[in-house]
């Protein structure tokens, strides 16, 4: 066995419930590997406003009732699946019931079936990202760095949760999380920890390796789980889990040519940031987006991106970070879920005051129609009627990973419903869903 089981390994604890998130907050503490640290203090909490501020951080709401433990990847078969800290990276399994067919098996396009013995869901955890001193250090002593701080066990959620209510299929398949300490956006492969950010070396003194967790996690889920008879993979995550889907996704493609490989993410089509810079404009709370930073973040983190678009790009290949500029390569079927105004994005990246939510000034309500036209023109090519190959979800809501299964809804359908009829093929009228109403007009939008 190449990971360890954790039932008692607890350095903090990460609370998911309807409508509230608690996060576990320790003070520091230095990943030793070759120690076998005592459970820290008990962790201060701090309590955080759910829909977005909690899913903001990759927190996650809503989440099914069935705890699933924990499983840290051992170093010695995975010395490159680090944390930021150099931690092992890990994952959270919850495998699919063993039950007689024809109860397991759905019928699906391109395969007569669908065995939910040999399908999985990926999930990437979100969580922002740093690029800079100051931002990761204050990842330090935190679940967003270290896994010294993952909680002993969790419950799935999204397109990985349990509840057959909410995901009814899905829910019978084999289920991965896998919790995000790399702050990259899943795309790092630095193997080394060297201070200051000199070009080509320097890494703040962290370890940026996120695409590497992900390269360990699903070669021990193969060598250990039978992923490596998988005949269904959905790779899908949230916000930066939801980003690390695109560079990833034809890669994992690649890896398992017998499968049926296909991309969901949530809050993960990012274009470079045009800020509002009109009256009480603030400033980037996460890493700067523009596309003047973008060159700096990719040397950082040695990302990994997509390799046609790293290919055809060149030089700009920085740009292969972001959906807008790696969809026209990526050749893997996706579904798509955004909202036509992603609060995050607009807040914490585009310089939006948030302070002004809901009453906008006039300016930032023209800004606010500016980026839904952006948006709604940059997922034009997923919506195009003869594009057989991806399905689209979005909503004109003021929402970042706010999606349930009670909302918000298009004519009446959530984002679980339309991905499920867009997979198994069933009334395509569901698998283009985009509103046409206007900006933030959605009612059943959570915000």
């Amino acid at each position: 066995m190449m990971s360890t089981p954790l039932s008692s390994f607890l350095r903090s604890r990460l609370l998911h419930s309807a409508g509230r998130c608690v996060e576990g907050v320790l003070p520091v503490q230095e990943y030793r590997p070759a120690a076998s640290p005592s459970p820290p203090p008990l962790p201060m909490v701090r309590l955080w406003a759910c829909a977005a501020a909690c899913c903001a951080v990759g927190l996650l709401c809503l989440r099914s009732a069935t705890a699933v433990p924990l499983t840290l990847l051992d170093p010695r078969s995975y010395p490159l699946a680090r944390c930021m800290d150099g931690s092992p990276g890990g994952f959270y399994l919850e495998k699919a019931a063993r039950v007689v067919p024809p109860a397991s098996v759905e019928t699906a396009p391109g395969a007569a079936l669908v065995d939910a013995a040999t399908s999985w869901v990926i999930e990437l955890e979100g969580g922002g990202e740093c690029a800079s001193q100051r931002l990761c250090d204050t990842r330090r002593g935190t679940h967003l760095a270290s896994s010294l701080y993952f909680p002993a066990e969790t419950t799935l959620g999204f397109l990985a949760s349990g509840n057959p209510e909410h995901n009814p299929r899905l829910s019978k398949w084999n289920r991965v999380h896998v919790p995000y300490c790399s702050q990259d956006l899943w795309m790092g492969t630095r193997t080394t920890n060297a201070p200051g950010d000199a070009p080509g070396n320097g890494t703040l003194g962290y370890y940026f390796a996120g695409h590497h967790v992900l390269d360990a996690v699903l070669a021990e889920l193969e060598a250990s789980h039978g992923l490596g008879d998988a005949t269904n993979i959905v790779l899908t995550g949230e916000s930066a889990g939801g980003i690390g889907v695109w560079p990833n996704l034809d890669w994992l493609a690649h890896r398992f040519p017998a499968a049926r490989v296909v991309g969901a993410p949530i809050a993960g089509f990012y274009f470079f940031a045009y800020p509002y810079q009109g009256p009480g404009h603030t400033s980037s709370g996460l890493a700067d987006f523009r596309e003047s930073a973008w060159p700096q973040h990719f040397a950082l983190w040695g990302s990994f991106v997509d390799e046609d678009c790293r290919r055809a790009l060149g030089d700009g290949a920085y740009a292969c970070s972001l959906a807008n500029y790696s969809f026209p390569f990526v050749t893997s079927d996706a579904f798509i879920v955004e909202a036509q105004t992603d609060q995050v994005v607009i807040e914490y990246h585009d310089w939006v005051p948030a302070s002004q939510d809901p009453n906008w000034s006039p300016e930032v309500r023209t800004y606010l129609s500016s980026w839904q036209a952006n948006m709604t023109q940059a997922l034009g090519p997923a919506m195009d009627a003869k594009n057989k190959k991806n399905g689209v979800f979005n909503p004109a809501c003021f929402i970042h990973t706010g999606f349930r299964a009670d909302g918000p809804l298009i004519g009446s359908v959530s984002y679980y419903s339309a991905f499920d009829a867009w997979f198994y093929g069933e009334n395509p009228k569901l698998w283009k869903l985009q509103d046409e109403c206007g900006i933030l007009c959605n009612p059943t939008c959570p915000h």
